[in-house]
Parts: structure tokens; C-alpha cells; sequence
């Protein structure tokens, strides 16, 4: 008991001060570093793959931690032509910069492990914040029920 008497207690911070908005940045900031390790392995001719726990049953009732793979999906298609056409995401949703225009054209794979970085740094740095506000606002016109 004297080892405690001697040291200072504090509350745990609930999100280690981030705001919604450095959140959100670094959300989006993190799934394209996915996509840049995904476009990496690509040109190295390797499959990227990320793993996750998740708790599993067995049929006798126990619960077991396991590692699975988690499922990756690339923004990038390739063209007929060689373009590659890019769409950032936000959760599900694609990321509208212009209206109508949710892509970035560009000539080949080896921009597309230029650009990235550059994206990366750019939702670091809050560049994509209008964007994302844009995707998480509610449809107008929508009534939400009330229970009466």
C-alpha cells in the first residue's frame, strides 16, 4: 500500500483531446495511407492485406480472438486507355470536389504513388474538411417519425 500512497491519480481522457474535426482528419488520412500501401504492393506485384481481431464462438460456448483479413477495396479503376481514375471515399461515400465530379483523372500508376502522399498531407492538414462536412449532412426534406 505505500507504493500507492505515493503516486498521483488523474481521470483516463475520454479522446485524448482530438476534436471531431482532427478526428475526421485523421480517419480519412489513415484509409489513404491503405490505399498507398495497397497501390505499392500492387506495382510490386504483392497482395496487401491488413488484419483485424474479432472475438469468434465455438460451438461449445467459448469466445476466441482470432486475426482475420480485412476487406480492402481500392478507389482507383483502371481505364481501357491506361488512366486511372480516382475516387476518395469517406466512409461509403465518394467524396464530391465539384459538383457532379467525385474523381481525379490521372495518367498511370506511378502518379497515382505521387499523388497520395500528397493527400495524405492535404487531409492532414484539413484540405478535405468542406468535402467531408458535405458527406455526413442529412437529407432535407426527411421527417423523422416521432413515436406517439
Amino acid at each position: 500500500m505505500s507504493v500507492l500512497k505515493g503516486l498521483t491519480f488523474t481521470a483516463v481522457p475520454r479522446n485524448a483531446g482530438l476534436t471531431p474535426e482532427q478526428h475526421r482528419r485523421a480517419k480519412l488520412a489513415a484509409h489513404l495511407r491503405e490505399q498507398l500501401d495497397m497501390a505499392k504492393a500492387q506495382t510490386a506485384g504483392r497482395i496487401h492485406v491488413v488484419k483485424k481481431r474479432r472475438w469468434e464462438y465455438t460451438e461449445d460456448g467459448q469466445k476466441h480472438l482470432i486475426e482475420v483479413d480485412k476487406r480492402l477495396k481500392q478507389w482507383w479503376k483502371a481505364q481501357s486507355d491506361g488512366k486511372i481514375v480516382l475516387t476518395v471515399r469517406y466512409g461509403s461515400k465518394p467524396l464530391e470536389f465539384e459538383k457532379g465530379k467525385g474523381a481525379v483523372v490521372l495518367k498511370g500508376m506511378d502518379e497515382l504513388l505521387a499523388i497520395l502522399p500528397k493527400l495524405v498531407d492535404a487531409a492532414e492538414a484539413g484540405e478535405f474538411d468542406n468535402f467531408i462536412s458535405a458527406v455526413g449532412k442529412p437529407k432535407t426534406g426527411v421527417v423523422a417519425r416521432r413515436a406517439s
